[in-house]
């Protein structure tokens, strides 16, 4: 049976041992409890969290201030995540809370990214705004890549169905017979296409030719009409009409007699003047009237085959070699 002495040696032992786990206990725990640190919430919309768990971490640019502290279901498109980060963390209102994996392991954990010095802090128990990681937005655009490539395919297979390659084939087989009847009937009237044009082109160059030289004449006549002359003579018509009725009025008809002697005299040379002028103009007018008549003549006489037989502007007109012996 243990003595007192061995009794009060075992209580001191036990007490001593029991202040020693609570000093360590306290260390170790103890500061846990007694830190100060800010919560905050993230809701996240149509966005899967699966890989973030309580306790994960919370980095705010890459350092670590903080820990998941809760998961919570909200509605069938929201997950709101709870987090504590150190007391004094500035976190901005524009600041982004991101989900990124931890290497290849397939766990999550929570990065705080962005917020700019203009914007106001976040106060404790605020809502950060919730933000997609690069890896999501490459995920999300190829969910959109591959549903637009699987459509493109869906088309293509029914464009290349049996119906459309049997009407396409058709098609080309049309257009092979077409193309060679085009080229049999090309093939023969070469010869009568070639003198409908060769003949067309003819009778454009006569029209020019004849156009020109009207255009010629019209401006000689023009400067004819332009010249000084007809003003001088106006103003000498005048001038003799004024003299004339003066000299009757006075009834010198001897002085008036030399006036008009005069008077005909420069009235013959104007006269003469015009005439050379009409005779230098003349013969272009009527030359290039005559081309025209014999152009419009060319053409009237294309015109009345064309209107006799339509038929030649394929197979042209059959000459004396055409014709068979």
């Amino acid at each position: 049976m243990a003595t007192k002495a061995q009794k009060i040696r075992l209580s001191i032992f036990l007490i001593l041992s029991g202040a020693v786990f609570l000093i360590f206990f306290f260390i170790l725990v103890g500061g846990q409890f007694l830190k100060r640190t800010d919560a905050y919430h993230i809701i996240y919309h149509d966005i899967s969290i699966t890989g973030l768990e309580s306790g994960a971490s919370v980095k705010l640019n890459g350092v670590p201030v903080g820990r998941v502290i809760g998961l919570f279901a909200k509605s069938a498109a929201e997950v709101q995540v709870d987090i504590e980060v150190a007391h004094g963390t500035p976190i901005a209102s524009d600041t982004q809370a991101v989900l990124n994996y931890i290497g290849v392991t397939g766990l999550k954990y929570v990065e705080l990214s962005g917020g700019t010095a203009a914007a106001p802090v976040l106060p404790p128990g605020g809502n950060i705004n919730a933000g997609q990681s690069l890896l999501d937005i490459v995920s999300g655009q190829a969910n959109v890549i591959i549903g637009k490539l699987e459509m493109a395919l869906n088309n293509l297979n029914a464009m290349t169905g049996p119906q459309t390659t049997q009407n396409l084939q058709n098609g080309l087989t049309s257009f092979a017979g077409v193309a060679a009847q085009l080229d049999t009937l090309f093939m023969f009237n070469r010869i009568n296409l070639t003198y409908a044009i060769t003949h067309a082109d003819t009778v454009m160059m006569q029209l020019s030719a004849a156009a020109v030289k009207l255009d010629n004449a019209v401006t000689t006549a023009n400067n004819i009409l332009k010249s000084g002359d007809i003003q001088t003579t106006a103003a000498n018509l005048r001038k003799i009409t004024n003299t004339v009725q003066a000299r009757l009025d006075s009834m010198k008809l001897v002085e008036l007699s030399n006036e008009l002697r005069n008077v005909l005299v420069n009235t013959n040379s104007m006269v003469t003047h015009y005439d050379i002028l009409a005779v230098r103009g003349r013969d272009d007018i009527l030359r290039a009237l005559r081309n025209m008549e014999e152009a419009l003549d060319n053409f009237r006489e294309i015109t009345d085959i064309i209107r006799e037989n339509p038929s030649i502007l394929i197979r042209g007109r059959t000459t004396s070699q055409d014709r068979p012996e």
